[in-house]
């Protein structure tokens, strides 16, 4: 069963994440960095890898982020820089578009693939934090069997997200 503090933490650290990706997002940062930033995005994720071959890149690397949210002690900051670093390159790209950076991630939050990757990644820093609570406890060895089934479900989540995500990149959206 699920414990109330731990749907609690889940929610506020779900509010805290959305909203530290668009705070970052609305600051306005340099078009030239955006430029770097699309030119690194279009070489690691093409279209011309097919649906498979980009869906599998997608969910490697979310769950490879996700994976470092997860880490006892140090998962919720390493997450939270994450999605300020990630808001950072939506400011950039949007300023090398002219659009407000904010507008990328506001459409993006129409987009199924969007929501699944949030829910995964307070998943994996709400499961940091109960992990890092247990070692401290000394209780580790109850929430480690928590923790391995949130990374599993985590793991299915950010597949599903990255061909998703992939299926719509392959559209043009």
């Amino acid at each position: 069963m699920v414990s109330q503090e731990r749907v609690k933490l889940y929610f506020i650290l779900l509010v805290v994440n959305v909203t530290v990706l668009f705070a970052v997002s609305a600051i306005p940062t340099n078009p030239q960095m955006g430029q770097q930033i699309l030119n690194s995005l279009n070489s690691t994720v093409s279209s011309n890898q097919g649906i498979v071959g980009m869906g599998t890149s997608i969910a490697g690397h979310n769950f490879f982020l996700s994976l470092f949210m997860s880490f006892p002690f140090i998962g919720i900051p390493v997450g939270l820089f994450i999605l300020a670093d990630t808001g950072y390159a939506f400011s950039a790209i949007g300023s090398y578009r002219g659009v407000p950076g904010v507008v990328l991630p506001g459409i993006e939050a129409f987009l199924p693939f969007f929501w699944l990757e949030f829910i995964s990644y307070t998943a994996m820093m709400t499961e940091s934090f109960f992990m890092t609570k247990a070692i401290l406890d000394g209780s580790w060895r109850r929430e480690l069997n928590t923790y391995l089934i949130v990374v599993g479900v985590v793991a299915i989540i950010l597949t599903i997200s990255g061909f998703i995500e992939s299926s719509f990149i392959s559209l043009g959206v």
